[in-house]
């Protein structure tokens, strides 16, 4: 199969984006039933192994605005390459870290290389489709958000209790490895003209404002963040819940995080099935009306001293529902009156979602330790968020004014 052959809405086209996509979660869901036994292995405290996860999430949101305007001037496969190379260097810096801060600085670095095909990945679909089959392949995208931090604890729960912390990141680095050979010989160029003012500050500046200010857009992105916040909040703190606090090991830690994807599944299903006949606006509603439940289901039992596997993992596949309803259709709304600038509005859409998360999961490293309570409580205020979120979006035919 020759480069010009590469379509988005093909079997490759859409495994090849789902997986670039995935990178991001994967660092994190792979690495996240190690951070109880990096407590000893480095002689820290839990507040600072999360840290690891803060500062992942920082950098990813941080450098996605750079991603998007770096794809609109130099073009879309250039910036994937390169991503996928340095975060082939940042798995394996992380995998010989000897330091608790050697390793966060690593993790950085492999936040920088996955945030590029991850904001990149977005824009390349906009460039290729629009409307409804955007949202159909964006669902892709979505269950790649999703099912990874849902499924690949289970790998990383097996390989930490069999390999150590160390084996994840060498799981990382060959699967990106591969990716990036593949994406070399596959991949295609898609953007039909450059922006060469691209990466001028003014310019950029202006564009993002532009975007931030707009309900069309804003309204789609805040929800997608509040959604997002919840979920990093909830991987960030439930490793301390369920294997410090209630003593799961690490691969029992994974195989419950199995029950989200059930969750995520069932969302998913739903959005195929009734999505293109609901309407982006409406399934966006029914998302954040699904993710409020969810932070209400942990926050009563929390409030009632009732802390439990179950009171954790039940809530937790509720927001799963709500993510696979509301991502694509968050996504491909926030994106679709932007063709222009679709490199800008995905990774100012990226930054939205990461930023959220690691303000999410900066407030339970920092809290979580003397507030036992924080993540019940964040997941509750996030979620009332993301309805007043859904209330700024402009209804379908309505003035964005």
């Amino acid at each position: 199969m020759q480069k010009a052959d590469f379509r988005v809405d093909s079997f490759g086209g859409i495994a090849t984006l789902t997986l670039m996509v995935a990178l991001g979660q994967m660092s994190v869901g792979l690495f996240v039933p190690s951070l109880p036994s990096l407590v000893d292995y480095f002689q820290t405290d839990m507040g600072t192994v999360q840290l690891t996860l803060t500062v992942h999430f920082t950098a990813f949101a941080v450098f996605q605005l750079l991603a998007g305007p770096l794809s609109d001037r130099f073009g879309r496969r250039p910036v994937i390459l390169t991503g996928l190379a340095i975060y082939v260097a940042g798995a394996i810096a992380c995998a010989l870290a000897t330091t608790i801060w050697s390793l966060i600085g690593a993790r950085v670095l492999l936040a920088i290389g996955a945030c590029a095909g991850h904001a990149v990945s977005r824009a390349l679909i906009r460039d290729k489709s629009e409307g409804a089959e955007s949202a159909r392949i964006m669902s892709f995208i979505g269950m790649a958000m999703a099912l990874s931090p849902a499924l690949t604890p289970t790998i990383g729960g097996q390989l930490q209790g069999h390999f150590g912390w160390q084996a994840s990141f060498v799981f990382m680095a060959a699967v990106a490895g591969l990716l990036f050979l593949y994406s070399l010989f596959r991949l295609p160029e898609t953007i039909a003209q450059k922006n060469l003012a691209a990466m001028k500050l003014g310019g950029m500046l202006r564009t993002y404002g532009t975007l931030i200010v707009d309900r069309r857009f804003f309204g789609y992105a805040a929800l997608n963040g509040c959604i997002f916040g919840m979920l990093f909040a909830y991987q960030t703190g439930s490793p301390y819940i369920l294997m410090v606090e209630l003593g799961y090991s690490p691969q029992a830690y994974g195989l419950l995080i199995l029950f989200n994807v059930a969750g995520f599944l069932t969302g998913n299903i739903i959005t195929n099935r009734f999505g293109r006949r609901i309407g982006i606006y409406n399934m966006v509603r029914i998302g954040s009306i699904i993710a409020l439940l969810s932070g209400i289901a942990m926050f009563i039992p929390a409030q009632l001293g009732h802390v439990s596997a179950a009171a954790i993992i039940g809530p937790s596949m509720l927001l799963l529902v709500a993510l696979g309803i509301a991502l694509p259709s968050s996504m491909a709304g926030a994106l679709q009156h932007f063709p222009h600038i679709a490199g800008v509005a995905s990774a100012l859409l990226g930054f939205l979602q990461m930023g959220t998360g690691a303000v999410g999961s900066f407030i339970i490293s920092c809290l979580q330790n003397s507030h036992p309570l924080v993540m019940p409580d964040l997941f509750a205020v996030v979620g009332v968020l993301g309805v007043v979120s859904v209330m700024l979006i402009p209804r379908p035919g309505a003035s964005k004014d």
